[in-house]
């Protein structure tokens, strides 16, 4: 097997944790990372944040370790710590040398399993994550990725922000987040993940031991695929008088995807695809017009958002107030275009793209793991880089087209943010686009 195609090992434990690992025996390092599916989608309005509070709270001590040690006992390795949050999922992994993955995997299976949330502690970080939040409201990029959640999902917990409300932040107790934990940090939710040069049966053995004991869940559904949450497909905005240009953001739902497996990894690829074609590189079509051409935007790019079951196509744009119709006029009229035909040249292009990112992220132990994970929590199942690659060069023009059609038959949601950014013209410019 060539160097960067790591064949997946997977195993389910009783409880039904599952083991993943992918060995890449040329490398040095190898990353170890533990996966709930549990995020944002799982909270309701009163409890919007608490997940992304619960992954800042693990590392703050456990049975054993102070947050102090949990620190230094890492660093002492030379591995990097991190963790994060989204709509779905929940990561906690570290990347450090290849031998040392049994004291990563130790130190990793510490922090999930065994964090005791300390009193002294919480407070401290929840001020932490409201200035967080604090930063993200009154920054206008971050903000109108937030409103497009909302634009898209409305007021669905797919549409709360991931970070949750400050509100919320200062109110949530050391029993909250207990609770959480208990109902969502289940054997049935958890992947427990590897990748990279280890003794993959040794860590199969070790990871076993470690989460053997996790609890499996009484609820019924941590079992069952969750259901995507219904598309709205609104316009929303908001203003920001500091500062002088309008962040656009516009999206399009590409999901319900097929069922059978095959067909569902085909039709993600078919949309990544689209994205690549659309709105990835200097010659795309997007760039190449709105900036190379009529000088609309310096920043433009598209890009496939997705999770275990949504997915949405999204364009990304950066404008002045003056130049915010003409733009959108631009990007309806060259969405419509990939509808009717996929010049071939650019797919080509995007196939090549697309190609070279897969690889590329094979080629690390973090992005390997990650996108195993990602695929097993969308599927059930991992598929072989080779693999892969073949449906990416097999997928047709036609196939690229149909991804347009299908997202275009919606409305688009759109969020402004922005000088002169208002709820009338984000509506009017939305009509326009779905005209």
């Amino acid at each position: 097997m060539r160097p960067g195609l790591a064949a997946a090992v997977l195993r389910t434990l009783p409880n039904g944790v599952r083991l993943l690992a992918m060995p890449m025996p040329h490398l040095q390092s190898a990353s170890v990372g533990v996966f709930l599916r549990v995020g944002s989608r799982d909270e309701t309005a009163a409890s919007n944040g608490i997940s992304h509070v619960l992954e800042h709270m693990a590392f703050k001590g456990t049975h054993t370790r102070t947050v102090q040690a949990i620190n230094l006992d890492a660093e002492r390795l030379g591995a990097e710590v991190n963790a994060f949050t989204g709509k779905d999922t929940t990561g906690y992994f570290m990347t450090g040398l290849g031998r040392h993955t049994p004291a990563l995997l130790r130190m990793t299976a510490d922090i999930v399993l065994n964090s005791t949330y300390p009193e002294q502690e919480l407070q401290r970080e929840l001020d932490v994550i409201r200035q967080e939040a604090i930063e993200y409201d009154e920054d206008p990029e971050d903000s109108s990725s937030e409103l497009l959640d909302r634009a898209i999902w409305g007021e669905d917990p797919m549409g709360m922000p991931v970070i949750g409300t400050v509100a919320n932040i200062e109110g949530f107790t050391r029993q909250d987040l207990l609770g959480h934990v208990r109902q969502h940090y289940v054997a049935g939710k958890t992947i427990v993940a590897a990748a990279g040069h280890f003794d993959v049966e040794a860590w199969m053995a070790q990871a076993a031991e470690l989460f053997a004991g996790m609890p499996a869940s009484a609820d019924p559904s941590a079992w069952k695929p969750p259901l995507p949450a219904k598309y709205v497909g609104q316009a929303l905005a908001r203003r920001f008088t500091q500062v002088s240009q309008v962040f656009v953001n516009l999206a399009y739902p590409l999901m319900p995807a097929p069922a059978q497996e095959e067909a569902r990894l085909r039709w993600r690829l078919a949309a990544s695809l689209a994205a690549h074609v659309f709105g990835e590189g200097m010659s795309s079509p997007l760039v190449d017009t709105v900036r190379e051409q009529l000088g609309l935007a310096y920043t433009a790019y598209a890009t496939m958002e997705s999770g275990d079951c949504w997915a949405n196509f999204i364009v990304h744009a950066v404008t002045t107030p003056d130049k915010l119709d003409a733009l959108l006029e631009a990007t309806g009229r060259l969405l419509r275009a990939q509808a009717e035909a996929i010049d071939p040249v650019q797919l080509e292009r995007a196939r090549n793209q697309l190609t070279v990112s897969r690889v590329r992220a094979a080629e690390r132990s973090y992005a390997t793991m990650e996108q195993a994970v990602e695929e097993l929590f969308a599927s059930g199942a991992v598929t072989p880089m080779a693999r892969t690659l073949a449906l990416i060069e097999d997928i047709g023009a036609e196939e690229v087209r149909e991804v347009f059609v299908r997202m275009l038959a919606h409305p688009p949601a759109l969020a402004m943010t922005g000088k002169g950014a208002s709820a009338k013209a984000a509506r009017r410019l939305a009509a326009s686009l779905a005209a």
